[in-house]
C-alpha cells in the first residue's frame, strides 16, 4: 500500500467516525468553558436520561427510513399515546400493565394505517404519516382540551422514569437495551437485510422474491409500536401529558437518523450511527443550555441540525 492510498484510507476512517470525533471535541471544548458544570457525573446523568428517550424514538423512525420511507407521524403518535396513558391512568385509574398494552396496540395500528396507505393505497410516505400524524394531534387536543394532564399519575411509574438503578438513570437502560436490539435486528438478521435490500432497489428486491409491500408495511408497525412506547415512557419521566409537544420530538429524531447515515456507515441508516448522532445533538444542547442561550436557540438547533444532517447525509450517499 503507497501513501496515497494510506492518507485516503485514513481520510476514510475519520469521515467515518466524524461524528463521534465532533462529539468528542465538543466535549472537550464545553469542559474548558464550563469545567466546574459540564464534564460532572450530575449532569451527564442528566443529558443521558433525558436523550435516551430520542434515542429510542430515533431507532423507531429508521426503520421505515432503512426501506426507503417516511413515518412523519412519530411525534404525534408519540404524544397521542402520552395523553391516552395520562387519561386512562389518572382518569379512569387503569393499571399500568392495561394501559401499556393498549398504548402499544394503539400504536400498532396507527403504524398499520400509514403502511396500508402507502403499500395498498398508493399515497406517499410523507403526505400519509403528515396526515395520520395530524389525526393523532387533532385527537390529542380533543381529549386534552388543551389542558395539562397531571393528576392521577401513578407515583411509581414517575419514580421508575425518573430514577435510577444502580446509578443508572432507568431511562437510559432502556435506550442501551433498545439500541443492542435494533442493532441485531436490522444489522445481523435476515430481517434487517431484505429492509436494507427493499430501501436500495424495491423492483430488484421483488426479483428475488422479498416481499416488499409486506416489508414496509412491517417497518411502519415497528414504528408505530416504538413511537407508542415513547409516549408511555414520556409520562413516567415528565409525570404529565398535554398536546402540541409531536414536533419537538420529530425533528431530534429524524436529525439523528440522517445525521447518523453520515458515520460508522457512511449513505446508510444505521443504529449505531444513530446513537452517536443522538449523542452529538445532546451534548451540542446542553452545553448551549448552561451557557443561558434564549429559548428559541433548542428549536433553531434542532432544525439546523435537520438541514445539515439531511444535507450531509445526501452527499454521504452519492460518494458511497
Amino acid at each position: 500500500m503507497n501513501n496515497a492510498t494510506r492518507r485516503v484510507s485514513a481520510i476514510g476512517q475519520v469521515a467515518r467516525f466524524g461524528v463521534p470525533i465532533f462529539t468528542l471535541a465538543l466535549v472537550m471544548i464545553f469542559t474548558v468553558i464550563n469545567p466546574t458544570t459540564f464534564l460532572t457525573v450530575p449532569n451527564a446523568q442528566v443529558v443521558a436520561a433525558s436523550n435516551s428517550l430520542a434515542l429510542v424514538l430515533a431507532l423507531g423512525a429508521l426503520v421505515p427510513l432503512i426501506a426507503g420511507e417516511f413515518d412523519l407521524s412519530i411525534g404525534f403518535n408519540l404524544e397521542l399515546n402520552a395523553v391516552i396513558s395520562a387519561v386512562l391512568l389518572g382518569q379512569m385509574g387503569m393499571s399500568i400493565p392495561t394501559v401499556l398494552l393498549i398504548v402499544l396496540c394503539t400504536g400498532l395500528i396507527i403504524g398499520l394505517l400509514n403502511g396500508l396507505l402507502i403499500t395498498q393505497v398508493g399515497i406517499s410516505s410523507f403526505i400519509a404519516t403528515l396526515g395520520i400524524g395530524s389525526l393523532a394531534a387533532a385527537a390529542s387536543i380533543y381529549l386534552t382540551g388543551g389542558a395539562i394532564l397531571i393528576q392521577g399519575i401513578p407515583r411509581g411509574l414517575v419514580s421508575f422514569g425518573q430514577g435510577s438503578t444502580v446509578g443508572i438513570p432507568n431511562m437510559v437502560m432502556i435506550g442501551v437495551v433498545a439500541l443492542v436490539v435494533f442493532w441485531l435486528i436490522l444489522e445481523n438478521l435476515p430481517f434487517g437485510r431484505n429492509l436494507l435490500a427493499v430501501g436500495l432497489s424495491r423492483k430488484a428486491s421483488e426479483l428475488v422474491g422479498i416481499r416488499t409491500r409486506l416489508m414496509i408495511t412491517a417497518s411502519f408497525a415497528i414504528s408505530g409500536v416504538i413511537a407508542a412506547l415513547c409516549g408511555f415512557l414520556a409520562l413516567s419521566r415528565v409525570g404529565a401529558a398535554s398536546s402540541g409537544i409531536g414536533t419537538s420530538y420529530l425533528l431530534p429524531a429524524l436529525a439523528a437518523c440522517f445525521l447518523g447515515a453520515t458515520t460508522v456507515h457512511i449513505g446508510r441508516f444505521n443504529p449505531l450511527g444513530t446513537a452517536f448522532a443522538v449523542l452529538l445533538v445532546a451534548v451540542g444542547l446542553n452545553g448551549l443550555q448552561l451557557f443561558g442561550v434564549p429559548g428559541w436557540a433548542e428549536p433553531a438547533f434542532n432544525g439546523g441540525t435537520l438541514l445539515v444532517a439531511v444535507g450531509a447525509s445526501a452527499i454521504a450517499a452519492r460518494r458511497r
